[in-house]
Order: C-alpha cells, then structure tokens, then sequence
C-alpha cells in the first residue's frame, strides 16, 4: 500500500508546477528586466509571480520565502502587483545577497483579484494560506520554513496583521506598512514570538480616519512580546518615492500623498542612490531608541535574521500533497474543458 501511494505521489507530483531556477540580476539592470525574472503561477482561482534563488538542481541551500500582498486597486490584471511597487528589486543580485545565512530568498507575488474585488481581506485568509502552503510544497527541498516572512501594502498591510495573528505559529516576522486596519489587543497577545517591523506616515490619511495613531498598538506589542529585539517601528513625518518625488495629481499634490510609503522596503530604506538614508524617516525599537542603518546593513539584514524556531523546516503531509494535486488536477480538466468548447 505505502509503495502504491509513493508511485501515485510521484505521478501526482509531475502535475503540480515546478519551480524553474532564475538566477538574479544587477539592480542597475532596471526594473523591467528585474520584473521579467519573475514567473507565472497559479493556486486555484489565484494567480500569482515568484522568483526562485535556487542555482540549479543540486543546490542544496534552502532559502527563506517573503510573500509581499498588493494594495487595494493594484491586482487588476495579471503582474500588475509586481510592476507597480518596485519589489522587484529585492530580485537583484545586490539585495539577494543581503539575505543571511543563505544569499538568497524566494518571492511570491500572489494577486488578490478574483471576480470583481481587487484587494486582499480578511475573509481571503484561508485562500492566502493555502497558496503560500501549496508554494512551499512544490520547493520543499529548497525553502527554509522557519523564515517565512509576509509583506503587505495599505489592505494589504492588514492583510499581515490579520495572517499574523491568524496563524501566529507559521511567520517568523511581518511587514505591515501603512496598515488601513490594525490588530485588536487580542490579536497583538498571540504574537509574542513573531517579530514585527511596522511602517506608519504620520499624515497618512486613511490611518488617521480609520485607526488614528499606530504607536500605542506598537508599544502594546512591545509589552507582551517575549523577542522585544525582533520589534521596530519607523514612522514617516512626509512620504516621498525613493527618488524624493511625491504622488500628485494633475500637477497637485495627491490627497492620498502621504500614503505612499511601500518604496521605503522596496529600497531596504534608502533613497534611489543607495547611500542616502530614506526622507523623514525614523525608526525606533523597543525600547524607544533611534536606530540608524548602513547601506546593505538595514530591512533585509534584520528580516534574514528573524526565525520561527517551531517551525518544521519544509515537512509536507501527505495530505497537504494530495490536496495540491486534487486542486490542481481540476484546474487543469476546467482548463481543458474550456479549450475544447473554445
């Protein structure tokens, strides 16, 4: 019995899309060509893009995964959530390279689109996890479980705070920036031993009508957290791009301006030259004190080095596999179907 399902795990298996090695490219390339380093994926009715570090076949690395989720109106059609927030550059050879203990990371860009929503909420959390799940199973040789990291823009920065606590024992550390929707004090208790890294403008319009000010749920987490070294805040005094514009509109400065602050991570929290440290910005820790940061020492550096020690380190049930390939099998007969009646 064991050796028929191993044959039908195997067969099952050769189904599932298997993750084709890239290799990394110079930032200095350009984001058009970081961008096409990525490829297509899909779980069930979402797609998504990933970039895979793994250097060929016998590579024997395993390598942390972050996922980054778009904003509202940023998942319209597909690798519209990867041209449009710069990630791309943390494909480049150069950010690659800051991730420690690896030299390198995956990336998965999953698209919240499905049917006429375009953005990521709270009751998508089950779909969200079963895509980075069924991810991390079909690269289980190579992804290190124990450093998965999510990232996630405006909804999509609620959207980590509701995974986080939500699933509090699979992410190492999360990401939100300029979060629409914060975590309650319940939510906050169950992650002391996630390490967070929160993004906040000070006049960033829909924080100040939905939530008001971020600080007080940050110093809460500060007080329960059991890893208070794994905790930063940076908050932003104006939001500008990395080239030092700001968003307008018409030749106006846009009412949403102040929102746009995703390219502070996007350039690990430097200015588009590298060297300059990003405007108006400044990040505390735990304790309250002012943090400065060297180029190649900053975001990326910190969030390699976060670790969820009760991870399995890419253990995949058979059940979990079995319900990959299901999925995907009736993927592929509703593809076929609809090819033969097109």
């Amino acid at each position: 019995m064991k050796k028929m399902i191993s044959v039908i795990l195997a067969c099952l298996l050769l189904a599932l899309p298997l993750c084709v090695t890239a290799y990394a490219l110079p930032l200095s390339d350009g984001t058009a060509k970081l961008n096409r380093q990525f490829q297509n994926g899909r779980y069930g009715d979402y797609d998504y893009v990933f970039f895979s570090p793994v250097k060929g076949e016998d590579d024997p690395v395993k390598y942390p995964l972050t996922v980054w989720l778009h904003g509202r109106n940023s998942g319209g059609y597909p690798r519209a959530q990867l041209e449009r927030y710069a990630f791309s550059n943390w494909a480049s050879d150069e950010y690659q390279a800051r991730f420690e203990n690896a030299g390198g990371c995956f990336l998965l860009c999953p698209r919240a689109s499905v049917g006429d929503k375009n953005e990521w909420d709270n009751g998508k959390k089950g779909d969200l996890k079963a895509i980075i799940d069924g991810f991390i199973a079909q690269n289980a040789d190579h992804i290190d479980t124990s450093r998965v990291y999510l990232a996630g823009y405006s909804t999509g920065g609620t959207m980590v705070w509701n995974m986080l606590t939500a699933y509090p024992g699979f992410f190492a550390a999360g990401l939100p920036l300029a979060a629409i929707g914060q975590p309650t004090a319940s939510g906050l208790k169950k992650l002391t031993d996630v390490s967070v890294w929160v993004f906040t403008s000070d006049n960033d319009p829909y924080i100040i009508n939905e939530t008001g000010d971020v600080k007080p749920n940050f110093d809460y987490l500060c007080g329960v957290s059991h890893r208070p070294d794994g905790l930063r805040m940076t908050s932003f005094t104006e939001a500008f791009f990395a080239d030092g514009t700001k968003k307008t509109d018409g030749g106006k400065l846009a009412d949403d301006a102040e929102h746009y602050i995703w390219e502070s991570v996007t350039y690990d929290m430097f200015m588009e030259d590298g060297v300059t440290p990003y405007k108006c910005a400044t990040t505390i820790d735990a304790d309250g004190n002012v943090l400065t940061f060297s180029p190649g020492q900053a975001l990326i550096a910190w969030l390699s080095r976060q670790t969820n020690e009760k991870a399995d380190n890419g253990k995949v049930s058979l059940l979990t596999r079995l319900s990959l390939f299901f999925k995907r099998l009736m993927q592929l007969i509703r593809e076929m179907y609809s090819f033969i009646l097109g």
